[in-house]
């Protein structure tokens, strides 16, 4: 008769009944993390309309007052002075959200998304072995997953850090972002966006401003299956509304065949964004412009996701933002993403010492 060892019974008992105390709470606070995230987004929302309170009134693209206005408004520098003056008066909130969104809701789920993983690895081959198979594995990689979780929280602190930094500088965004469910797990993990045609404001990456958008974008033509709508940081310096455009770039805006490529290669410096009033859904949508780079997966320290939710029904999101098997790449891990973050930290040291 095998003989059980007294202390294996409590300790398997201790761990299940960790790991269903640690699942449960993280459930219970990723969905609260979404809920309270409204009011943050409030936030967003006011100094998105502070930036230019005139944004109602260029939705029409053909309408001339608006590109004699915004030259007029450039040449007087009374356009700059203001977005200045609304980047001081907002610095505060800036820092409340990236607080929010940057600090406390990225590293939760990086720290939920890895939780997870150490008590139900999903990785490799574990996501398709049962039973036995399965128990033994997930003995013998503890202490391994133990390792990974502390390597890649650690990182994520770092990440933090620099989003942080980045967040507090320039003015940043918390957009959405609508794509497939396969391309979330390779946006996410990999860091890196594919370029879409973009036919009407330009090839790039686009974002919207509400859920709406990026439903839309999730459960398009070029998206089969399951749609999903990542949650990203978004800086939006130097946005160019379309409606501005001079009358050679203009008649690019909403137009089919190679429109939207030959849009973005005309937006030049220092120009990185485009905005765009949609007539037939009633919505704003933006764009990462990127020129010449149709279809290719590229990298932006413009664009820093911090989780994911799926789609319920057509129009609306699931209350709670959800696990991504694996976790997400690390944006201290990029080069571009380093230098523009020093970059940041320089220029703010050099602000706090002039007003010090």
């Amino acid at each position: 008769m095998i003989e059980i060892h007294p202390l294996i019974i409590p300790s398997v008992t201790l761990l299940v009944g960790i790991h269903l105390i640690a699942i449960s709470l993280i459930a219970v606070l990723r969905r609260a993390l979404w809920v309270f995230s409204s009011v943050f987004f409030l936030l967003d929302e006011l100094m998105w309309f502070l930036y230019n309170p005139l944004r109602p009134l260029m939705k029409n693209r053909e309408r001339k007052a608006n590109r004699v206005f915004f030259f007029l408004f450039t040449m007087l520098l009374l356009k700059p002075v203001w977005q200045v003056f609304i980047w001081v008066i907002t610095t505060p909130l800036r820092i409340v959200s990236a607080l929010y969104f940057d600090v406390l809701v990225y590293l939760f789920v990086m720290l939920s998304d890895s939780l997870e993983e150490l008590y139900s690895p999903k990785l490799g081959a574990m996501r398709f072995k049962k039973g036995f198979a399965y128990y033994w594995r997930w003995v013998v990689f503890f202490p391994v997953r133990l390792g990974w979780l502390i390597v890649k929280n650690s990182l994520a602190v770092i990440d933090s850090t620099m989003m942080f930094i980045l967040s507090v500088l320039w003015p940043t965004f918390t957009m959405y972002h609508g794509t497939s469910k396969n391309n979330v797990v390779n946006i996410s993990r990999e860091g890196r966006w594919l370029v879409g045609p973009g036919n009407f404001a330009g090839s790039g990456i686009y974002f919207g401003r509400s859920p709406e958008v990026a439903i839309s974008y999730s459960k398009g033509d070029r998206h089969s299956g399951e749609g999903r709508v990542i949650i990203a940081r978004v800086t939006f310096t130097m946005l160019r509304n379309c409606a501005t455009l001079v009358d050679s770039k203009r008649q690019f805006v909403a137009r089919a065949g190679d429109g939207g490529s030959r849009l973005a290669k005309s937006i030049r410096f220092p120009f990185f964004a485009t905005e765009f009033w949609r007539t037939d859904h009633k919505w704003w949508e933006y764009c990462i412009v990127q020129g010449g780079k149709d279809g290719q997966f590229v990298k932006s320290w413009r664009i820093r996701p911090i989780g994911y939710v799926n789609i319920k029904g057509d129009k609306r999101l699931s209350g709670s933002l959800e696990r991504l098997w694996g976790g997400k790449s690390h944006y201290c891990l990029n080069g571009s993403n380093i230098s523009m973050t020093a970059l940041s930290a320089f220029l703010i040291l050099m602000i706090i010492g002039i007003f010090m």
